[in-house]
């Protein structure tokens, strides 16, 4: 069975699909590479990176679920 983290933030739920240290997208004065973090981003078919303490969570939107009648 595999174990996956779901996080919910402004009433949208999201789940982890990998979690990284934010160091390894660091610029030389400490700021986040936007462009190589939106790569790895795009290559793991996320949606959102949200932050928690020094980890970045590459996240993908839970879809809510639609009823469909018979």
């Amino acid at each position: 069975m595999i174990n996956r983290e779901f996080i919910t933030r402004d009433d949208i739920m999201y789940e982890v699909v990998s979690t990284t240290n934010s160091s390894n997208f660091a610029n030389s004065d400490g700021s986040i590479n936007q462009q190589v973090l939106g790569q790895y981003v795009h290559e793991l078919n996320g949606d959102r990176v949200l932050q928690r303490e020094n980890k970045l969570l590459i996240c993908k939107v839970v879809e809510e679920a639609t009823i469909i009648p018979k």
